[in-house]
């Protein structure tokens, strides 16, 4: 629920004016969720990808998600009555804006973009089903028991550490009476207020470290976790169709394709939902890492 998205100049008037974004009041968890959080996160990425329409109706589910890996803009779709289902491509926007100079021609066949997105997946989908455990582990992420171990280990020096930073401004405040009442020398007061200090800076500093390192873990944790759930919906799959790869996909990065070899070589990478591009490596470092 959003409150005071407009307002009023003045009593003498009905016409209301907009509200900065930065001044509107978000309630949450007001209303029953009708779908869940991700996925509404997930269309919200969606929206913000414009497809330009073509002038024969036809239209790609790459459009949007295809882009240059080294301007970083949108590749356009084209296409042409004309064209068979082979000759539809892509093409970097900045080369056909700005001419070869500021971005190299990136182009590449729909056809082609479409299979090897769907071999990689593939590959992962295949990774997931029979090497679960071991692509947990190579992405950085503990098994669920273990990852548990770890964060009531971090939470519960937390809080011994928060503890300790409300004792010693107890303790400090103690010594401070006792120097003003005499029962303690100003030598002795400054000797332990410098210790308290330091303790106070370094039990400080623990304790950010040790936050951020329990958010970074959670969230680790939850994206690797959400991701195999995505990954077990799709164990068989065919055909690539906009449902899937929406759900999987972020963004396809195109390179300039190589031909130093005497063969026209193009490297694209996949950024998936929740934990972005893979390492070249990992997927046949997880084979073997199960076979050895």
């Amino acid at each position: 629920m959003v409150n005071f998205r407009t307002h009023r100049p003045s009593y003498k008037t009905k016409k209301s004016v907009d509200n900065p974004v930065d001044q509107w009041k978000v309630f949450e968890n007001t209303h029953e969720a009708i779908i869940d959080e991700d996925t509404f996160t997930r269309v919200q990425e969606l929206r913000k990808n414009k497809r330009r329409p073509t002038r024969t109706g036809k239209s790609n589910m790459f459009s949007g998600i295809v882009r240059c890996a080294d301007c970083g803009e949108k590749l356009y779709y084209c296409t042409s009555k004309s064209f068979e289902t082979r000759q539809d491509h892509f093409v970097c926007s900045t080369s056909r804006k700005k001419g070869k100079e500021a971005c190299d021609t990136h182009f590449i066949r729909a056809v082609v973009l479409e299979e090897g997105v769907l071999q990689h997946m593939r590959l992962v989908i295949s990774c997931v089903a029979c090497y679960e455990d071991v692509f947990r582990e190579a992405l950085g992420a503990r098994r669920s028991a273990e990852a548990k171990k770890e964060l009531a280990a971090k939470r519960k020096a937390l809080q011994k550490a928060e503890a300790r930073l409300t004792e010693l401004d107890r303790l400090f405040k103690r010594i401070y009476e006792d120097m003003v009442n005499g029962r303690l020398s100003e030598a002795r007061f400054q000797m332990l207020s410098d210790d308290y200090d330091q303790e106070q800076a370094d039990l400080r500093m623990k304790i950010d470290q040790l936050t951020k390192e329990i958010a970074e873990q959670e969230d680790q944790s939850g994206n690797v976790e959400r991701f195999i759930q995505q990954v077990k919906k799709y164990l068989y799959i065919d055909k690539l169709t906009p449902t899937i790869l929406n759900d999987m996909v972020n963004a396809v990065y195109v390179h300039a394709p190589d031909k130093s070899s005497g063969r026209r070589v193009q490297e694209i990478e996949i950024s998936y939902n929740c934990i972005g591009i893979l390492p070249a490596n990992l997927l046949y470092n997880v084979q073997n890492a199960k076979t050895a």
